[in-house]
């Protein structure tokens, strides 16, 4: 998990935009300091979270099969896609 606030605080530069199957946008950045050397970052700013995807391009989770679609759980935990598999 990242910290939000100090993610927000660096203005890191978006990706995109998409609302999951859940309901929750999810803006994709790239990491502010790292740049495309670190997997993009997704925040949920509703829900005040962000968490690293492992993955370098958004195209897979921003498909419309929805495979890995993100998706943060009630514990605040960042899920990939409609099993709910954690990102770890």
């Amino acid at each position: 998990m990242i910290n939000y606030n100090k993610l927000m605080s660096h203005n890191p530069t978006s990706y995109g935009v998409m609302m999951n199957d859940k309901g929750q946008q999810i803006e994709f950045f790239e990491h502010p300091i790292l740049g495309d050397e670190s997997d993009i970052i997704c925040a949920c700013h509703e829900l005040q979270l962000a968490d690293y995807t492992g993955f370098y391009e958004t195209d897979d989770m921003m498909a419309e099969h929805g495979e890995y679609q993100p998706w943060f759980n009630e514990d605040g935990k960042l899920q990939m896609g409609e099993l709910g598999s954690p990102n770890e």
